[in-house]
């Protein structure tokens, strides 16, 4: 019986090392000839420098950031082809906050998105296009933009709708979800301002965009 226990709890140790021992890095398919840009607002422009940790198994020099601090998407649509390239193999889009801040219709602004995704379309047919929804904003904006939350609520009901219109193109990266709290404010513990991510939120955001990517990119 005692031979038997201890059987027992040695197989038991072992499997728990094994659960708990370094796991096989994700390897994106043709990860060293992929070519991926991250356009968009001001929390593009804060990635600079993320390559390498975030996007693990693709050359960082494959990994353009081009980021506009304060651009709408009506602004951001007049770059979106001189920066995301035709030879680009998937893109990342975040270009709802400041839309949202300066009050741009739900609608206007969900049409400036499907402008800019059938104009990456045009270019390359075969590009893969992560689109963001909106982030929440902290409580602690309210001086500065009022309360945006029923606002990017609509916003957010919108978002879906893109996906179904682009099947073999667009998927939809929910960073709404794991950053907001129970009433519709953002997460304090996320963000650096109330706008931005802190390091906190940074980690949640590449990881969800950088599993999205390896997830979606062709076989």
């Amino acid at each position: 019986m005692k031979t038997t226990f201890a059987i027992f709890v040695v197989l038991f140790l072992v499997a728990g090392a094994s659960a708990q021992g370094p796991q096989t890095p994700l390897i994106p398919p043709h990860a060293l000839t992929v070519k991926v840009v991250l356009f968009g607002h001001s929390w593009v422009a804060d990635m600079q420098g993320f390559q390498s940790w975030a996007f693990p198994n693709i050359p960082s020099a494959h990994i353009s950031v081009q980021g506009y601090h304060s651009y709408t998407c009506s602004q951001l649509l007049g770059l979106v082809l001189t920066s995301v390239p035709a030879s680009t193999n998937a893109v990342f889009l975040i270009t709802a906050t400041n839309d949202v801040v300066d009050g741009v219709p739900v609608s206007q602004h969900i049409a400036c998105m499907e402008t800019m995704i059938s104009e990456l379309i045009a270019e390359n047919p075969n590009m893969l296009i992560l689109v963001s929804n909106v982030p929440p904003l902290c409580a602690n904006t309210i001086p500065s933009f009022g309360d945006k939350r029923s606002t990017i609520a609509a916003y957010n009901q919108a978002y879906p709708t893109l996906p179904p219109m682009y099947p073999n193109n667009v998927k939809l990266v929910d960073l709404w979800t794991p950053m907001v709290d129970t009433s519709g404010w953002g997460l304090v513990n996320m963000f650096s301002d109330g706008i931005h991510p802190g390091p906190n939120g940074w980690d949640l955001v590449m990881g969800t965009i950088r599993d999205t990517l390896y997830s979606n990119l062709p076989k």
